[in-house]
């Protein structure tokens, strides 16, 4: 490859972003392309339109962007100052466009890129909004070119590429990958398990062949919890979700935190209220989960993904066991360890090898051939530099406004 122009390399810097906007969590991984080391970038999912009056009162260190006079504030801000919620009854595309801004903003923060940026951008979204996400890129484009504000100014970031990508696609590829043509004589069923929803995909003989989304998330879980203890809890407290998967695995007193209780006594009753519930949405889970699931397809092998999946992990471990079928937990996935600087695991791993799949994607489109591994065994934090592909190359070999999903 070329040595990039000098000139516009002062200015210009490229970023390639990937992006899960999750129930319980927003997740990026970000990187300067093509050679820049990857990053996680995190951010609590909430979300509250606010007045401009409001925004002028923040400082530079909140997350907010205004777009077309309309204004966000966005993670444990909009939760704690402005009762934002993280809108899981709305769909992803709904709040996607001031959650990618606010999101790239503070991608760019994390780097250190306070000039000229040119974006491609990945967005991973469930198998049934896909068709809803494909103006996104317009949208977003049209924004950025009008003026994102943010508080440190305009976002100064040019979209050259918007790729909308179905959730699990990149595990999907990954597997298809250590399978080699053994993939092609499989059918496999991939089941995402996240804190809004869950879905299915098939892969058959190396062809997509379904995918459907469910409501049978994390959060379906929460809400039958605290309608069925019916002691004030609230579905908004993010708690829940890791009390109940803790009590689920054993830890003694995990539930007691959860108690309103002001006498010891009451506090017993509750904790036997919540450990008897408990049991019982585990179980009428898992029955709605696995009749979702043998209504839609047959198959040879189950990729199994998602934080909700530790949550019910024995029962669908009996369930496919005993079907004959076997599972490959997270899809086989070799996290790089010196990638998860924020400790979230295989919360990461969808977003992650999502970026593997669009970051080859990039290579193949700019004739770009990578000589190391994305994340070097002696990992350090990414360094602030422009490290791009020449001017000529984005230009001949730049892609259309939307490319469609995998």
């Amino acid at each position: 490859m070329n040595t990039p122009n000098k000139d516009i390399a002062s200015v210009f810097s490229r970023i390639v972003v990937s992006i899960d906007l999750g129930g319980s969590q927003n997740k990026v991984i970000v990187q300067i392309y093509p050679d820049g080391v990857p990053m996680v970038v995190a951010m609590e999912p909430e979300i509250a339109d606010v007045g401009k009056n409001s925004i002028q009162q923040l400082s530079q260190n909140s997350t907010w962007v205004g777009i077309g006079g309309e204004y966000y504030v966005l993670g444990a801000l909009a939760k704690n100052t402005f009762a934002g919620t993280a809108a899981l009854r709305d769909l992803k595309y709904h709040y996607a466009l001031p959650k990618i801004a606010g999101l790239l903003w503070l991608a760019c923060r994390q780097l250190g890129l306070n000039k000229g940026v040119d974006a491609s951008v990945q967005l991973l979204l469930p198998p049934g909004e896909i068709s809803d996400g494909k103006d996104l890129g317009k949208k977003l484009s049209s924004a950025l070119k009008k003026g994102i504000v943010t508080p440190t100014g305009n976002l100064k970031v040019k979209l050259r590429n918007f790729y909308v990508a179905p959730e699990g696609s990149g595990i999907m590829a990954y597997r298809s990958r250590s399978l080699a043509q053994e993939f092609r004589n499989k059918n496999i069923g991939m089941l995402m398990l996240g804190y809004r929803n869950a879905s299915f995909t098939l892969s058959a003989k190396g062809n997509p062949a379904k995918a459907e989304s469910t409501d049978l998330g994390m959060n379906w879980l929460v809400q039958q919890f605290v309608e069925r203890t019916a002691v004030g809890l609230s579905a908004s407290d993010l708690r829940l979700a890791k009390v109940l998967v803790e009590a689920s695995n054993g830890k003694e007193n995990a539930l007691h935190s959860l108690s309103r209780k002001a006498t010891s006594a009451g506090v017993e009753s509750d904790l036997k209220l919540f450990n008897s519930v408990l049991l019982d949405v585990r179980d009428d889970y898992c029955r709605a989960l696995i009749r979702w699931i043998r209504n839609i397809a047959l198959f040879d092998e189950v990729l199994i993904c998602g934080g909700t999946a530790e949550f019910v992990l024995p029962e669908l471990t009996e369930h496919f066991l005993h079907s004959g079928i076997p599972i490959v937990w997270n899809g086989g996935v070799q996290l790089p360890k010196p990638l998860d600087t924020l400790g979230l695991g295989d919360r990461i791993t969808d977003v992650w090898t999502a970026h593997i799949s669009y970051i080859k994607m990039l290579d193949y489109n700019f004739g770009y051939e990578r000589k190391q591994k994305l994340v070097p065994d002696s990992y350090q934090a990414p360094t602030v530099r422009n490290s791009t592909p020449p001017k000529e190359v984005w230009e001949k070999n730049g892609f259309l406004t939307m490319h469609p999903g995998v």
